[in-house]
């Protein structure tokens, strides 16, 4: 992998998620927030790096196997991932029933497009070739998703990008924690609020859409727990009474006989 004109390009970069974050899409979903409608999240990200991580701090726990990767890789990555987005932000606009599910997909495709543009540029700086079609482990999704409209799509996608995201996200964090390539650091660095946003909303919309569903799954959770906990006990105690069983009585010890001439 050759390494080319790597300021010029960092600076093209920088700029380019500035105008990313003016670009339509960059609204916030005003039933989840309740706030104006252009946010600190989707404004340019920040130069300072310790305010990027704050800021891109999912609202869950981020699902975070190993993220391992050369900075080719990553790039390769996030080309791929944003294949995938875009061609489900844009189902997401023509097949949700709900205003903030269609509104999502939007900012979704809007954002990812952005990115993309930017990956290219890197990818052609420092000559990596990038996915130009959906990965096949990821079609089943997208078929998945083909055959729903309305309410099933909203849960069906919902649910979906509820649980990628935080795992995109973690996948740009070990990039911020461990990249020294100067032009795909910044990248990293500029742009993982950006997806720290999606992630929170998609949780947030997740729950929303999902509502009888999580509810009825923190049940079943919760009655499998209580069963789990009853069953150990009932072993437990079923353990001690055979034990009890099988331990031998004590015998007493034989009376001491009393010397001759005791009285």
């Amino acid at each position: 992998m050759t390494y080319m004109f790597p300021r010029t390009l960092s600076f093209v970069v920088v700029v380019g998620l500035a105008a990313l974050c003016t670009a339509p899409g960059c609204k916030m979903i005003n039933s989840l927030s309740g706030n104006s409608t252009e946010q600190a999240a989707d404004a340019a990200p920040a130069a300072d790096p310790a305010a990027a991580a704050a800021a891109a701090a999912p609202a869950a726990e981020p699902v975070a196997p190993d993220h391992t990767m050369t900075p080719e890789a990553f790039v390769q990555a996030v080309a791929a991932s944003d294949l995938l987005e875009i061609n489900l932000g844009t189902m997401a606009m023509a097949k949700a029933e709900a205003p903030t599910v269609k509104d999502f997909g939007h900012r979704m495709v809007t954002n990812h497009t952005a990115i993309q543009v930017l990956i290219r540029k890197i990818a052609v700086a420092q000559e990596i070739t990038l996915p130009t079609e959906i990965a096949a482990d990821d079609m089943a999704i997208v078929t998945s998703l083909e055959a729903l409209s309305g309410d099933e799509f909203d849960k069906a996608y919902m649910a979906y990008i509820a649980d990628e995201n935080p795992k995109v996200l973690a996948m740009y964090r070990w990039q911020y924690d461990n990249c020294t390539d100067p032009t795909v650091k910044p990248f990293a660095v500029q742009t993982m609020p950006i997806i720290g946003t999606h992630a929170r909303l998609a949780e947030a919309l997740n729950a929303e859409v999902n509502k009888e569903a999580i509810r009825l799954a923190a049940e079943q959770k919760a009655a499998e727990l209580k069963a789990a906990e009853e069953a150990k006990a009932a072993a437990a105690a079923e353990a001690a009474a055979a034990a009890a069983k099988k331990k031998p009585a004590q015998k007493k010890p034989p009376a001491q006989k009393k010397p001759a001439g005791a009285p």
